[in-house]
């Protein structure tokens, strides 16, 4: 079975915005979940489906408890995870030991050759779906805003890229923007935003930001 994939613009640095630049990316429908992937091993093996879904769940835990000491993990053939981590803040002394500027940013995978020699003869085609952002400018995404704002009091990502008809992507994109023209303000956490209009945007009165105080 072929993958399908769809064309995106690139986006261009400022010198360059004369020049249009596509790039490939895969189009998923469907995710494969722990059960369904139970099932798939039942059929190739004579495993149980519970046990095998009671051993993914401890090689889940134990790649965890791995990770948490600090540790890289190898699984053979399918390739190595580990974590990498930021700081939440300016440091700089080298020297300064305070562990609470330090916190995870992500867990890293780099695929084993072996696996990627399992993709070499991977077959391509281009989606019949067209999965791309509606492509409205600064000024539509304020409009459909402002008639949003007109009823609701918060917006969340994922009414933002319904609103909008944006990818996923697109709408972090331009509520990062946002929020970095102090349009829209976070009154959520970091993990579960919810978004709200700075004061004196898409129609929402200054009056409120000293009501809040």
């Amino acid at each position: 079975m072929a993958v399908q994939f769809e064309l995106y613009k690139t986006p261009m640095p400022k010198e360059k915005k004369n020049k249009t630049r596509y790039h490939a990316r895969p189009v998923s429908f469907e995710t494969v979940n722990t059960e369904k992937l139970a099932y798939r091993i039942h059929d190739r093996s004579t495993l149980r489906v519970s046990d095998i879904i009671s051993t993914l769940e401890e090689l889940k835990n134990e790649v965890a408890q791995c990770l948490l000491e600090g540790k890289k993990v190898h699984v053979d053939g399918l390739g190595f995870f580990q974590v990498t981590l930021s700081c939440e803040e300016e440091i700089r002394n080298p020297k300064d030991k305070r562990v609470h500027r330090v916190k995870l940013k992500a867990i890293k995978f780099k695929a084993d050759k072996e696996l990627k020699g399992e993709l070499c003869h991977m077959k391509f085609q281009r989606s019949k779906i067209r999965p791309h952002s509606a492509n409205l400018s600064e000024v539509e995404i304020d409009m459909k805003l402002t008639e949003y704002f007109a009823e609701n009091q918060i917006i969340t990502r994922k009414d933002f890229q319904y609103l909008c008809g944006m990818t996923q992507i697109t709408a972090y994109r331009h509520i990062k923007r946002l929020m970095a023209e102090k349009k829209l303000q976070n009154k959520g956490t970091i993990y579960q935003p919810i978004y709200t209009p700075v004061p004196g945007n898409y129609r929402v009165s200054v009056d409120l930001k000293y009501k809040e105080r």
